[in-house]
């Protein structure tokens, strides 16, 4: 990667250090150190880090880029700036945050739960889609149908098609409903690992998935994972998250904008992504078998329901029956 840079026109000393990062599933990411600069480095990798063949196109990097330029354009405080765009190689660079940041599933996993966090994360979503919304020019950069599918609906719910042929079809219309809905500009992984946290700031990170599209689904794949949480630490402070994560997101988005997004849609989607993370390509690494088990029933239960409000949502999670 160094040689790389270089070819780039990069001048790098020969004291340059090159830090292998924790990158998720999908990409190789360093820390590149030269004298008194430090700056990340990504590219992506054709076949993600998991236990089952799962390949996808490099170019989710150009989109990753874009994704992260659009936001250092319109809303600069929410994600880290990138220095250098190498559309081409499907390689860029970006500032390099310090170790004040740490992301969000850490101090989720150590029962930090804070109200403010979820209100913040939940307001630059909103803004985010508010600002994209039905915005012609953001719909051509960003039309990433191919990628959302590779990455996101064939992993974690076409899959699902086989193992619960009950709900083949039922699986099958939510997937046609959400390559349909063509709103706005989602970031397709936006989850608690991927929002860099310090005491009153956030940055937005890994938005390889960007797409134009559904709305429902970013919101929906934060959700998930606050309830699997909810299900795993059995403390009723996630579900405070949870709805602060979506009334700050309401808030921001607007009530006109909002009501063109069905709950029922987005708890569907929610459901689906449960169940996916316990029976799909990539599943949960912390959850027991027990755990497993719970998730898996709830989120059936969720799925099949016609659920419409947050309140009954809450309900329905802690209904032990």
């Amino acid at each position: 990667m160094i040689e790389l840079l270089k070819s780039k026109g990069f001048e790098l000393s020969e004291n340059t250090t090159l830090t292998s990062l924790s990158g998720g599933v999908s990409c190789d990411i360093a820390l590149v150190r030269d004298g008194s600069h430090s700056y990340v480095v990504k590219q992506a990798l054709a076949k993600l880090k998991v236990k089952q063949d799962w390949f996808a196109d490099t170019n989710r990097n150009m989109y990753e880029q874009r994704y992260l330029k659009y936001l250092n354009k319109i809303l600069p405080d929410y994600a880290p700036k990138v220095l250098a765009s190498f559309e081409n190689e499907n390689l860029f660079v970006m500032e390099y945050l310090g170790d004040q940041y740490c992301d969000w599933k850490q101090d989720l996993m150590q029962s930090k739960f804070d109200i403010h966090t979820a209100e913040l994360i939940g307001k630059a979503l909103g803004l985010i889609h508010k600002k994209s919304w039905l915005d012609p020019v953001v719909a051509t950069l960003f039309d990433s149908d191919e990628n959302f599918n590779q990455l996101r609906l064939s992993p974690y719910f076409m899959t699902l098609v086989d193992i619960y042929p009950e709900h083949s079809q039922a699986i099958l219309a939510l997937c046609k409903q959400i390559q349909q809905n063509k709103y706005c500009l989602v970031h397709g992984d936006f989850s608690p690992k991927n929002i860099l946290v310090k005491q009153g700031d956030i940055k937005i990170i890994d938005c390889e998935v960007a797409w134009y599209g559904d709305p429902a689904f970013d919101i929906a794949f934060m959700l998930h994972h606050l309830l699997i949480k909810f299900f795993h630490f059995k403390q009723t402070a996630l579900l405070d998250l949870s709805y602060a994560f979506i009334t700050a997101y309401k808030s921001a988005l607007g009530e006109e904008l909002f009501s063109e997004i069905a709950f029922a849609h987005i708890i569907k989607i929610t459901a689906l992504l449960m169940i996916a993370r316990i029976d799909g390509k990539s599943p949960v690494e912390y959850l027991s078998e027990i755990d497993r088990q719970h998730v898996r029933a709830k989120a059936l239960a969720l799925f099949t329901k016609q659920i419409t409000t947050y309140t009954d949502l809450q309900e329905e999670i802690k209904n032990e029956n």
